[in-house]
């Protein structure tokens, strides 16, 4: 803000009830008001009152608007919010806030932003929601300085929050770095067969690792594994992330998996192969006295479908 402007931002707080003990919706009304103005002005008042607003629910407000304009001379405000209201008493309070300003930061794709957020991620004492927050972020403003951070947390066995793993791994895919390979690989295996609480982290690894692309063979030789997996879930991840990868044996991966016990899976296959092979080769499959009656079904669905667009296409 310039100096000379000073006394004007000064008399808009008062105008619009910002810092004030009153009623929030009051407040919120008000700044409303500024989506009137063209953006450039009304993300420079925001900005401004961000930093002086204290009301969980006016200041979210606040930030929701600013993360609708998403404008990059909000980054240094966001941050000081992201870093601010740790205190015991307040962490409650302004969580959602503080989420919310994760999410925008992450939308902004500024790297002054990286620091901040791994600091948040990294801090065992902040609430998962904040943290697994702050990871999501870290993948989506890309910055390879954050890989290292995220591996850490991805392999951490004492890390509480399974959830704040997964969204590790989630960002680790999204950065595309080759030193996740490993440690995601690692992750698929140690947890071969376990279910529960660790079924939707190896799903998130699964993912993760299909966006990976590097070290095609031993990405195959993993995901070959998880095709056993006990959790039917895991099993179609890894079909789908066996989809990305440009290789002969692909294919007769995934038509193994016709016969799954579980008809979920087998339905899954059915598609991925279609994605992978097209209509011709389905149609083929028809020709197996043994095919799954599910198979056979959703083969039938899947033509019926494309019958549809064709005709769609020609009116």
């Amino acid at each position: 803000m310039l100096e000379e402007n000073k006394e004007k931002f000064e008399k808009l707080l008062e105008e619009f009830l910002i810092g004030q003990d009153c009623n929030p919706d009051d407040t919120i009304k008000k700044i409303n008001h500024l989506k009137n103005l063209s953006n450039k002005e009304a993300v420079t008042i925001l900005n401004f009152f961000a930093g002086k607003e204290t009301n969980p629910k006016v200041l979210l407000h606040i930030v929701q608007m600013i993360g609708k304009i998403k404008d990059k001379s909000s980054v240094d405000i966001l941050i000081e919010i992201l870093t601010d209201y740790k205190n015991p008493e307040e962490q409650d309070k302004y969580l959602k806030v503080r989420c919310t300003t994760a999410n925008i930061l992450g939308d902004l794709k500024d790297d002054s932003a990286v620091v901040p957020l791994m600091y948040i991620m990294n801090d065992k004492n902040e609430y998962y929601k904040i943290r697994l927050s702050a990871a999501e972020a870290l993948g989506r403003i890309g910055n390879v300085y954050a890989v290292a951070p995220l591996i850490n947390i991805v392999t951490d066995e004492e890390e509480k929050s399974v959830y704040l793993r997964e969204s590790a791994a989630k960002a680790l895919g999204m950065l595309g770095d080759e030193r996740a390979v490993d440690p995601l690989i690692s992750i698929i295996e140690t947890k071969q067969g376990i279910i529960d609480k660790f079924t939707f982290l190896k799903e998130k690894t699964i993912e993760a690792l299909g966006k990976l692309g590097f070290n095609q063979d031993k990405k195959l030789g993993a995901l070959k594994k998880t095709l056993t997996d006990e959790s039917p879930q895991v099993r179609i991840s890894a079909m789908e992330a066996l989809c990305e990868i440009d290789n002969e044996i692909i294919t007769p991966l995934i038509e193994s998996m016709l016969y799954d016990k579980d008809e979920d899976v087998a339905i899954s296959a059915v598609n991925a192969l279609y994605n992978i092979e097209r209509r011709d080769f389905v149609i083929n499959l028809l020709q197996k006295k043994d095919l799954p009656e599910c198979c056979r079904k959703e083969i039938h669905e899947i033509l019926e479908e494309d019958e549809d667009d064709e005709e769609d296409e020609n009116e």
